[in-house]
């Protein structure tokens, strides 16, 4: 049995209306001309709304939405070292299954189909991730001093991961290796998560360059820069996914781009945190693919990546004083392919043989009208309540704006529980 999907809006193909067959979990089929049903299709009647491919999170902590509203209006080190960490030493693995599936939820309900999550309990984060049917990049973020002090069990943990979720869920999740950063892991770690990752054949997923003070401590300790430091040992040998690259040289720009390093961008979080704002226009000048994080809810404090897409054309239209310094379908392909891409996720530009990760967002809202453009319209007026519908490798997760795969008022009233228990 498949799906047909009638009268649907393609972007950048103006009020055409189109069909698309969906066969398991692949796009068979898009026509401007009528498509006959299979026997035991499903046909569902789109009525104009905008198909796209779903939005990718290139990099978040999901199950920091306990942490929202903590702290909102100190600079990074002092929110990690004085708020977050004290709190995130007392979370159970059962804290973090529900509060991963809470940020699921809010994803799912934005359009989200994909992630890449850095955490702890990463178990339980994939179990969470499984039952909602999405995509995810999971890695459990290491921080040790060296292998004697920390790290040989960091790595285990990394292993053992490794083992049992790679290509789990039907192929929907992956693995990656994830020292926390160039600050909170030393030589010998990093020597050894790459390693591990060449040999598994996984992606680096970290944190680079976030802050200045992270950059000079670095240096201190180096003498370089964090990506003069990965460079030099040689992590840039596999593929390497490195979270805000805010404060990054020309020079290191160039190392980046060497190296193909994807760039999770995220301009809401490094707003808010007062760290600064990424070099995106002289990143994609020098084809360093760039793709959009929300980080966590607590830096955000949302998971929305509408307002994220829209937080990074604003953010670089503004300081340089040039409209064309991000164009609306750069910022939609940054939240979407872009993302598949730097999270090794299969294609879904809406084209045969493409997956079937696709988002149904309305166009009948007083900010969508008139909607001369789906990509237009996207970056520049949408919001995530137009969200109505999601699959995920030809699965519905989402329909008619209701939920399939995750109860969210149990989901609510577990996390309601678990922070009066934090709080008290």
């Amino acid at each position: 049995m498949g799906i047909l999907l009638r009268d649907v809006r393609l972007p950048e193909r103006g009020a055409t209306s189109f069909w698309v067959r969906i066969r398991a979990d692949r796009i068979d089929g898009v026509s401007s001309e009528p498509l006959a049903p299979d026997a035991g299709d499903e046909i569902v009647d789109a009525g104009g709304k905008l198909a796209i491919s779903g939005f990718v999170n290139a990099h978040t902590h999901l199950p920091m939405v306990l942490l929202r509203g903590l702290a909102d209006d100190v600079p990074l080190e002092e929110w990690l070292e004085r708020h977050v960490w004290p709190v995130e030493r007392k979370l159970s693995p059962e804290d973090v299954y529900w509060c991963t599936l809470l940020a699921l939820a809010e994803a799912v309900r934005g359009g989200t189909v994909a992630v890449a999550d850095m955490y702890f309990h990463t178990d339980r984060v994939a179990q969470a991730v499984e039952e909602s049917g999405v995509r995810a990049l999971l890695s459990y973020g290491m921080i040790a001093r060296s292998m004697s002090e920390g790290g040989e069990k960091e790595l285990r943990t990394t292993e053992r991961i490794a083992a049992t979720w790679q290509g789990a869920a039907g192929g929907r999740i992956g693995v990656a290796v994830s020292p926390h950063s160039t600050y909170t892991c030393g030589e010998d770690v990093w020597g050894a998560a790459k390693e591990l990752a060449q040999e598994r054949g996984l992606r680096i997923h970290t944190h680079v360059s976030e802050s200045r003070r992270e950059v000079a401590t670095v240096r201190a300790q180096t003498g370089g820069s964090p990506p003069e430091y990965l460079e030099r040992l040689g992590v840039f040998e596999v593929p390497v996914l490195a979270a805000h690259c805010v404060h990054v040289s020309p020079s290191d720009l160039d190392l980046l781009g060497r190296g193909g390093v994807a760039v999770a961008h995220c301009p809401k979080s490094n707003s808010k945190l007062g760290s600064g704002l990424a070099p995106v226009a002289a990143m994609r000048a020098r084809g360093i693919r760039v793709a959009l994080g929300t980080d966590g809810a607590a830096s955000n404090n949302r998971l929305d990546m509408i307002e994220e897409l829209r937080a990074a054309w604003l953010l670089a239209r503004g300081p340089s004083e040039d409209p064309r310094a991000l164009s609306a379908k750069d910022a939609v392909l940054m939240a979407t392919e872009e993302g598949r891409v730097a999270l090794g996720l299969p294609p879904a530009r809406l084209q045969p043989g493409d997956a079937a990760d696709i988002v149904l967002l309305s166009l009948d809202g007083v900010h969508t009208t008139p909607a001369r453009e789906g990509t237009s319209t996207i970056a520049f007026a949408s919001q995530s309540s137009d969200v109505t519908d999601v699959l995920v490798a030809g699965q519905w997760l989402m329909r008619d704006g209701r939920l399939l795969t995750i109860d969210e008022e149990r989901v609510q009233s577990e996390v309601g529980r678990l922070l009066r228990r934090h709080t008290n």
